[in-house]
């Protein structure tokens, strides 16, 4: 593995630095998190300028068809500054599997609407009490008098109440599938979710919404291309993560060196420099692996083993050293005032995002005993 950047992967990363600390800071955080449109505008449409809504969408569709190591280095800058916006579901996931899956009469639609901005897809996934695996869909899609019928409740919907459209992942004769829905049509209602982590999430609940077969995905092998979605999406969170834990290291290391105790700077102390020695340890490693996995999917090698051990460990650390950074700040660290509270719910919310830590430890356990 090569491992140093390219120029222009360098200057993506510059690029997408100075972004992020102008239009996506964290006091921007502050006013949309828990917000209904759940981002910024102003961020949003930098994202377009630069091209980046269409970042992994080949370029007959109006994509920048970039590799899975670039989208690392941008979604680690993400990270750092703990970046909302509807990039991940709509230009990551949703675009995925309109590629993978969608028709060719879909991929013109949407694939060219999404590289340009045009469109925010989202999805509908999770259900109540459900687990990860494929047990856990069980939203009915059903045929009635030629045409199709959801009827259900998808909860952790992301940026519902903005998105033009949604992919709803539904079961249909013991098998999974995906189909197209637009979120303006009747029969939807969209109830805010509030979280820990105060990012953009709705319950999305199906009466009777009506569709047409031309709407559905296609659903030969749809499990198994969700999971390799699902490999590549577990990547960016790990980056996003090793971007978030660096920044709360650093965040921590800086108040140890103004605040005082005893008449001396805390960072003196061997405690807290052990902290966060040990963390910038982490966080390198972390990096590493991340950029590593990337890697290995750029060179179309299996990254499942990869992915989930980028992400339990990069989400893992990133929670601790979001703890360890509270902690330096003293007891101001849990009020909202502070900021180090904003990285230690982030790192809660990706912890359990796209696969928790028991599911990714289960997987990594059959991968090894196989």
């Amino acid at each position: 593995m090569e491992l140093d950047f390219t120029e222009e992967q360098k200057l993506l990363k510059n690029t997408v630095e100075r972004t992020c600390i102008k239009y996506s800071d964290l006091k921007s955080l502050r006013k949309i998190e828990d917000s209904e449109k759940g981002y910024s505008e102003d961020f949003r449409n930098q994202l377009i300028d630069l091209g980046l809504t269409g970042i992994g969408i080949p370029s007959k569709y109006g994509g920048s068809n970039m590799g899975l190591l670039d989208h690392v280095i941008v979604y680690e800058e993400f990270g750092k500054s703990l970046s909302l916006s509807p990039h991940f579901i709509s230009s990551v996931i949703c675009a995925s599997l309109i590629q993978k899956l969608g028709s060719k009469e879909q991929k013109d639609e949407i694939l060219n609407d999404i590289a340009s901005g045009k469109l925010i897809l989202t999805l509908a996934w999770l259900e109540e009490g459900s687990g990860f695996n494929k047990n856990g869909i069980n939203i009915p899609l059903q045929e009635k008098n030629n045409s199709l019928i959801l009827d259900g409740i998808k909860h952790m919907v992301p940026y519902a109440s903005s998105a033009q459209k949604m992919i709803v992942l539904f079961k249909y004769k013991n098998n999974i599938g995906g189909v197209i829905v637009d979120t303006n049509q009747p029969g939807l209602t969209f109830n805010y979710q509030k979280n820990h982590a105060k990012t953009n999430l709705y319950e999305v609940i199906f009466k009777n919404v009506e569709l047409n077969k031309s709407d559905l995905l296609e659903s030969l092998n749809f499990w198994d291309t969700w999971k390799s979605i699902v490999y590549i999406s577990q990547i960016l969170i790990a980056a996003e993560a090793a971007g978030g834990s660096e920044k709360s290291l650093y965040i921590g290391r800086d108040y140890s060196l103004e605040r005082e105790a005893f008449g001396q700077k805390i960072g003196s102390f061997q405690s807290i420099a052990h902290y966060l020695a040990d963390g910038l340890v982490e966080v390198e490693a972390n990096k590493l692996m991340t950029y590593q996995a990337a890697w290995a999917f750029d060179e179309n090698k299996d990254i499942s083993t990869l992915s989930a051990m980028a992400k339990l460990q990069s989400c893992r650390a990133f929670r601790e050293i979001a703890a360890t950074t509270i902690q330096i700040f003293g007891g101001m660290g849990f009020t909202v005032e502070a900021d180090p509270q904003l990285f230690f719910r982030r790192a809660k919310h990706l912890q359990n995002y796209l696969w928790d830590e028991l599911y990714l430890e289960q997987q990594l356990e059959n991968k090894f005993f196989e």
